[in-house]
């Protein structure tokens, strides 16, 4: 379950929420919306049995994150007025390390940045107006990074800005900033 805490109360007006059994690592935003608090963050089953091994005993991307760590995109609504949770996977794919414009945390925001952690060559940007994703491909062997966004000055709009994440090429052995 989840609880939800007033800005200036006290830990007796905590109101809880019963949500499905899960584990979440990492959260991308919470923000309220009239009567409901949103919260959008990475959920999995259950936390991995085995987690980010070292290098010289892995055998696969797989072998160092865990086969049974297969957290997605999700949303919750949890309703203060009536109590009630809602809540929906927002895609299918793998992903974790969430971020936004951290100017708009604990605020309603459009786009939303992952990793896919199954095919990690991938950076992933979600619309959540449109419903709608886009993916840039780091290439083969090539593994990325969390994305941090940085707003251009003076932007003109939420995604106004660049996205950066470190790349490590396992083929050359070299890693490099990408903006």
């Amino acid at each position: 379950r989840f609880g939800i805490l007033p800005r200036h109360g006290r830990g007796r007006d905590i109101k809880w929420f019963e949500v499905s059994p899960c584990y979440v690592f990492h959260t991308l935003n919470a923000y309220e919306d009239g009567d409901e608090v949103v919260l959008l963050a990475c959920r999995t089953k259950e936390f991995p049995d085995s987690f980010f091994m070292p290098p010289s005993t892995r055998t696969g991307h797989d072998a160092m994150i865990g086969k049974g760590f297969a957290p997605v995109l999700y949303r919750w609504r949890l309703n203060l007025k009536t109590g009630t949770t809602r809540e929906e996977a927002l895609d299918d794919v793998t992903s974790d390390f969430p971020r936004i414009n951290e100017g708009l945390v604990g605020s309603r925001s459009r786009y939303g940045y992952t990793v896919n952690i199954r095919e990690p060559n991938e950076l992933l940007k979600y619309d959540f107006e449109q419903g709608r994703s886009e993916r840039h491909d780091h290439g083969k062997v090539r593994i990325g990074g969390e994305g941090v966004f940085v707003p251009r000055p003076n932007a003109g709009a939420e995604d106004d800005g660049w996205l950066v994440t470190y790349v490590h090429d396992e083929g050359s052995g070299t890693s490099e900033l990408i903006v």
